[in-house]
């Protein structure tokens, strides 16, 4: 058995024995008429319960955070390209058209071009980089996430699977040793499976939230659109005074 279940298990078995210590000293307990031990044990395994609805709400919490922030760049993505697409026209209209609004394109002409298509492409890239993240997290993260949303379950079912009930009994054939030992065995292992399987998905989290909203096609995507749009703030108020 590995160091850290070891000590899991003995950190357990000490909260175990402070609980059955504490419990005779409470009138509500004691009103209960079934022990200290099996209300000392019923205590733990709704603590396990507790914390891992904790857990399961944080990483939901988190999930939707990530999802949320991957969707809402889609949707910018996706009510900018047509302003691309109406730029281009604008401009090949004036050029065209021979227009009084010919110079002011003119001044940008080459920074226009060169930036179009990049931004067109990285555009593209970046929304394929989002539905890929988004793939990731509603996919490779579903046995992490259905192990965490279901946690809370598995260790109230610690109740029946070790027939913790039996430790109402008085009965001396009663086996505690072998209940109390079923009981710290499954809370500590569903502790330490819950632990890795948050990681895990935190790590996913991290790596998929990295590669897509810190990846070279959105941030490169992000940039160019900033100076795309300087460039047409500049073409508008030239514009805007050929209009005087």
């Amino acid at each position: 058995m590995e160091l850290g279940v070891v000590l899991l298990l003995l950190h357990l078995g000490a909260t175990l024995l402070l609980l059955t210590q504490a419990l005779p000293y409470s009138p509500w307990l004691t009103s209960q008429h079934h022990g200290p031990l099996y209300e000392g044990v019923k205590l733990l395994v709704a603590d396990a319960e507790f914390q891992a609805g904790l857990t399961w709400n944080e990483t939901e919490f988190q999930l939707l955070e990530a999802v949320t922030a991957m969707r809402d760049t889609q949707i910018e993505l996706n009510d900018y390209e047509p302003l691309i697409e109406e730029r281009l026209n604008a401009r090949l209209l004036a050029m065209r058209s021979k227009s009084i609004y010919q110079h002011c394109y003119l001044q940008h002409n080459y920074v226009i071009a060169n930036f179009e298509q990049k931004l067109t492409l990285k555009l593209q890239s970046c929304r394929a980089m989002l539905t890929k993240g988004l793939a990731a997290l509603q996919n490779e993260s579903d046995i992490e996430l259905n192990f965490i949303r279901g946690a809370a379950v598995e260790a109230r079912n610690v109740l029946t699977d070790c027939n913790v009930a039996e430790l109402r009994n008085r009965e001396s054939n009663t086996d505690i040793a072998g209940i109390t030992m079923c009981v710290l065995s499954r809370i500590g292992a569903l502790d330490q499976r819950l632990s890795a399987a948050s990681e895990d998905f935190l790590d996913l989290l991290a790596t998929e939230n990295a590669a897509v909203l810190k990846g070279d096609s959105c941030e490169e995507f992000d940039e160019l659109r900033q100076l795309f749009d300087s460039v047409y703030v500049d073409i508008s108020e030239c514009v805007g005074e050929r209009d005087v």
